[in-house]
């Protein structure tokens, strides 16, 4: 997993197949918990409120709110 963070803006990269189109995930500290498997990346990522999610080289455009994020396929 790959994270790159400037302040309200994320940019994740995560060795994982896509679970679907538009699916969603949250963040708690630095664990997170998407498409039935929980990353912990060591290092709390704070709050964002957008990013791109890569996974597998396919990027999402990402909303989130309170740690609960939308992604949906760009």
């Amino acid at each position: 997993m790959k994270v790159i963070k400037f302040r309200h803006v994320a940019i994740l990269e995560i060795d994982l197949q896509p679970c679907a189109d538009v699916f969603v995930f949250t963040v708690n500290g630095g664990v997170f918990e998407i498409c039935g498997k929980v990353f912990e990346i060591g290092e709390d990522l704070g709050e964002f409120k957008k990013g791109i999610l890569i996974l597998k080289k396919t990027p999402f455009s990402v909303e989130c709110e309170e740690g609960r994020c939308l992604a949906a396929k760009l």
